[in-house]
């Protein structure tokens, strides 16, 4: 029986799509996704590519289970013991520091043995508004959802980020299971005020994917919060470290190939980027409980944007070598 539920709604534009390719590779691999229905549903997410000269951004997601990260207590702990004591966060930007880059590799064997998915969305820059009109659609069909000094460039960050938590909300959860998600700090969750509007687009926009009339609460809050859980600042490195790596891979990885499915493979030596070479081996090579998925939206030669999902199908490298990239895709 395949984990991920489709999206039904043609009308959602590029959602429709990605569930479409998502649900093909969930068809084709039933043990891709993991389900994340066994207690409250925890989202963990990071972004990359926020700057004007990357060429794609990533949005990557932790989903799993309060239980699952109750689990992956003591191993957390044990790595905090023995690579990272005083408390510094693994981070991608900040892995040329030879004590965060001594820890990565145990971090991400310590980060595979959580029971979840990493899902990654990478869109092309080139893409418009997720919604067409642009800001003025956006404050007209939300009135709520935007204050009026809110940038267009916010606007439309807070569009995708609401999408993609209901996509994947709509996909994963059950109507009555309650979930959690926490953002690294950013700017869609800045004030109080903010998260109150991004909780009722997120909210509108699960409505249409689903249709639930009476949803389990989600809450929203940051890594920064006093309240956010022990596990926070840890669980959001993952998604740091494997957004941080698609979009140095973005333009080695296959975007759409004209078929259903298909199977490429990267040559170990195009990936010049370390840190993206040591990221990519682990979701090659790892094949415990942390599953992970890439969605892709990119801009086709006849200009139009083309969905597919896509996961590492490698088989075990070396130690120290980059293991080839197989994507499945649909």
């Amino acid at each position: 029986m395949p984990t991920w539920k489709r999206i039904r709604d043609e009308g959602a534009g590029f959602l429709y799509s990605l569930s479409e390719s998502l649900a093909i590779v969930d068809w084709r691999h039933p043990t891709l996704l993991e389900p994340a229905t066994d207690g409250m549903m925890i989202i963990v997410s990071d972004y990359s590519g926020q700057h004007k000269l990357a060429s794609h951004e990533a949005y990557s997601f932790l989903v799993t289970t309060d239980r699952a990260l109750d689990e992956w207590q003591f191993i957390r702990l044990e790595f905090r013991k023995r690579w990272l004591p005083d408390g510094r966060r693994i981070s991608f930007k900040q892995l040329s520091e030879p004590t965060r880059w001594r820890a990565l590799v145990p971090f991400l064997n310590a980060a595979n043995a959580i029971r979840g998915n990493m899902i990654t969305f990478l869109i092309d820059r080139r893409i418009g508004s997720f919604m067409e009109g642009g800001a003025d659609a956006l404050r007209e069909g939300f009135p709520d959802c935007f204050s009026p000094e809110t940038r267009p460039s916010t606007m439309e960050k807070m569009l995708r980020l609401s999408s993609f938590v209901a996509m994947l909300t709509a996909g994963l959860r059950e109507e009555d299971q309650r979930s959690l998600w926490i953002s690294d700090h950013d700017e869609t969750l800045a004030s109080f005020d903010r998260r109150e509007q991004f909780g009722r687009l997120c909210s509108y926009l699960t409505f249409g994917l689903t249709g639930w009339r009476n949803p389990a609460d989600m809450e929203f809050g940051t890594t920064e919060s006093p309240y956010a859980p022990p596990w926070a600042e840890d669980a959001a490195s993952i998604p740091d470290l494997v957004a941080g790596a698609y979009c140095q891979l973005s333009r080695l990885l296959p975007a759409h190939c004209g078929t259903e499915t298909w199977t490429r493979t990267v040559p170990s030596t195009a990936m010049k980027d370390r840190r993206a070479r040591a990221v990519s081996n682990w979701m090659a090579t790892a094949h415990d409980r942390l599953h992970h998925v890439l969605l892709r939206l990119e801009l086709g030669d006849e200009g139009e944007p083309r969905a597919s999902a896509q996961f590492f199908a490698g088989t075990r490298a070396p130690p120290r070598a980059a293991a080839p990239y197989t994507a499945d895709c649909g």
